[in-house]
C-alpha cells in the first residue's frame, strides 16, 4: 500500500508536468500495488504477491531511469530495501545483483566520482539490507522451531500437529495417522519421580523415532500421548508401521525395565471425511484400546 501511494503521488506530479508516458507508467505501477494489497488482504497469502511487488519495483526503477535519465537512480535505494524486505535473502541477493548490474550500466555515463559514489553507497545499502534480512530469517526459523517443538522430547508438539493436519484439507492423496500412548506411565512418575519419567519419555521417543521414515511426522500431543502422521500414505502402510513399532517396543529394554507397553490406534482419512471426524475416530479407537486391556492396536474403521 505504501508503494502504491508513493508511486501514485509521483504519477500525479508527472501528469501535472505533462510527462504523460512516465505518468501512465507510474499509474500502472500504483494500480498494480493496490491490486496486490487487496489480494493479500483478502487471501492472507503474501508469498507470490511479494515476488510480484519486488519485481515490479525493480522494473519501475529501471524504466524510470531509461525514461527520465540518470537522476532517477535514487529510486534504487528504496527498491533494494523493498526487495530484501519481501524476499528470502538468497532470492533477494540474486534478483538484486542482476538488477544492480543493469542499473549501473544505465548510469555509466555519469562523472566518474559520482558513479563511484553511487556504486559504493548502493553496495553498502545492499550489504546491510541482506545482512538484516538474513538475521531476521535466522530468528524466524529459531522462533518457529521453538513454537513447534516439544521442549522435553524434541518431537513436534500439538501446535505443529494441528497445523500439519489442517494443511491436509483438500488433498486428494491418502492420509493416515497413528495415535499411541505409554500404558501405565503414571506409575513410573509415582514410583521413581518425574525426573525418571522424563528420561523414560525421551528414551521412548528416541526408540520410536528410529523406526520412522524421513517423511513420517512424529508429534507429542500431550503427556505420554503421541501421534505419527503418515502423509500421503494409505491405511496398510500406517498399520504395518504401527505393528512394527508395537512389536519392537514390547521387546525393548524400556518395556523390561518399567513394564510399559503401547496402546495404539490407526486410521486412514476417507475422501469425504473432514479432519475433525478423522481425528475423533482415531481418538475414540485409542480410548477403546485403553479401556479394553491396553497393549494393543485398534483399527479405527469408519462405519
Amino acid at each position: 500500500m505504501t508503494y502504491a501511494i508513493c508511486v501514485g503521488l509521483f504519477a500525479v506530479i508527472r501528469f501535472a508536468n505533462d510527462e504523460w508516458i512516465v505518468g501512465v507508467f507510474d499509474s500502472i505501477l500504483a494500480l498494480f500495488g493496490l491490486y496486490v494489497f487487496f489480494l493479500v488482504y483478502k487471501t492472507r497469502n503474501a508469498d507470490l504477491p511479494a515476488y510480484a511487488i519486488a519485481i515490479i519495483s525493480i522494473i519501475g526503477t529501471i524504466a524510470t531511469i531509461i525514461l527520465k535519465g540518470t537522476t532517477q537512480v535514487y529510486w534504487a535505494y528504496p527498491s533494494v530495501a523493498l526487495v530484501f524486505y519481501l524476499l528470502p535473502p538468497k532470492h533477494g541477493i540474486l534478483m538484486w545483483s542482476i538488477s544492480a548490474v543493469i542499473i549501473l550500466f544505465l548510469i555509466r555515463d555519469l562523472p566518474l566520482i559520482q558513479l563511484i559514489s553511487i556504486s559504493m553507497t548502493l553496495f553498502i545499502t545492499s550489504f546491510f539490507c541482506y545482512f538484516f534480512a538474513a538475521k531476521m530469517e535466522q530468528q524466524h526459523i529459531r522462533l518457529r522451531k521453538i513454537a513447534n517443538e516439544d521442549v522435553l522430547t524434541g518431537t513436534l508438539n500439538r501446535r505443529a500437529f494441528n497445523q500439519a493436519t489442517e494443511a491436509l484439507k483438500g488433498s486428494d492423496k491418502p492420509q493416515s495417522g497413528i495415535l499411541f500412548d505409554l500404558d501405565n506411565f503414571k506409575q513410573v512418575n509415582d514410583y521413581f519421580g518425574h525426573a525418571t519419567g522424563d528420561q523414560v519419555l525421551e528414551k521412548s521417543v528416541e526408540f520410536v523415532a528410529a523406526m520412522l521414515k524421513k517423511e513420517d511426522q512424529f508429534f507429542r500431543i500431550g503427556g505420554d500421548e503421541f501421534a505419527i502422521l503418515c502423509k500421503d500414505r494409505d491405511f496398510d502402510y500406517a498399520y504395518k508401521l504401527a505393528l512394527e513399532v508395537h512389536q519392537a517396543f514390547s521387546r525393548s529394554e524400556i518395556k523390561q525395565q518399567h513394564h510399559l507397553t503401547l496402546s495404539m490406534s490407526v486410521a486412514q482419512k476417507e475422501p469425504d471425511e473432514d479432519i475433525i471426524e478423522w481425528l475423533n475416530r482415531l481418538d475414540s479407537a485409542m480410548y477403546h484400546a485403553k479401556k479394553s486391556g491396553r497393549n494393543q492396536i485398534i483399527k479405527a474403521i469408519r462405519h
